[in-house]
């Protein structure tokens, strides 16, 4: 996944970007020709920004582009669409309204809405990250979880120190902790967070028990660790990835 601050920037872009085609739309001499797909290209993309972001406005998002069913073309029904094709509605033989201010008052609904998802989109991003990253760890433990039944438990110990590992990673991220050591460990992850009151001391106690039981599956020279012992990290380390955020 792209970082969040790449996609904030792509949005920001978004922005300035539907500004500018809205100013552009307002000029009655504008070539509908080239200016056509540039703004089909932008609402495609904004709207899939929309989707992800802020699903529940993207109706509002496409209702300013095009309404499917409608009794008349007025002021209020006339969408983006319309304007795009070149539609004017006339009364008398005049124009009712002019169409280009119409479509740039739609236009500008839609940056707004897009505007309003920069707001939020940080912690959207960040909760779908979290979310892809569980979905991964746990995909990492029931492999350990296999490798325990098939009696490799030092393997199976060593995948659960990588996911542990990770996973208190991102929490320190996530919390700002940083980490003085070039290449921190478990235990140094553990003494940061709790320094930071990231979590209480019974947390901490758990995930040190854990580093232990990692630390003995990873050296070949140590005792074998018993089944229980694997079971215990597979279990805990279980327990750290959804409950400690």
């Amino acid at each position: 996944m792209a970082k969040i601050d790449e996609i904030m920037k792509e949005l920001d872009s978004m922005v300035t970007e539907g500004a500018e085609l809205i100013h552009e739309g307002q000029n009655e001499d504008v070539n509908l020709g080239s200016f056509a797909p540039r703004y089909e290209s932008w609402y495609t993309r904004a709207l899939n920004a929309v989707s992800a972001i802020t699903p529940e406005r993207a109706a509002d998002f496409r209702d300013a582009y095009r309404v499917d069913r409608r009794k008349e073309v007025t002021c209020a029904t006339y969408t983006i669409s319309d304007y795009l094709t070149g539609l004017v509605v006339t009364y008398g033989g005049e124009p009712s309204f002019k169409t280009s201010q119409v479509s740039a008052c739609k236009m500008l609904r839609q940056v707004g809405i897009v505007k309003a998802a920069i707001d939020i989109a940080p912690t959207v991003l960040r909760d779908i990250r979290t979310a892809l990253r569980a979905e991964l760890l746990d995909s990492d433990l029931d492999a350990a979880r296999e490798l325990q039944r098939a009696g490799y438990g030092r393997a199976a110990g060593a995948v659960c120190g990588v996911v542990l590992e990770a996973h208190l990673r991102s929490v320190a991220v996530r919390h700002s902790v940083s980490i003085r050591k070039k290449n921190p460990a478990i235990g140094d992850y553990n003494d940061a967070l709790k320094d930071a009151r990231v979590y209480d001391t019974p947390t901490w106690r758990l995930v040190q028990r854990l580093a232990d039981i990692r630390n003995l599956c990873g050296h070949a020279k140590d005792r074998e660790p018993t089944k229980a012992e694997v079971e215990d990290l597979i279990s805990g380390t279980d327990k750290v990835i959804k409950e400690v955020f």
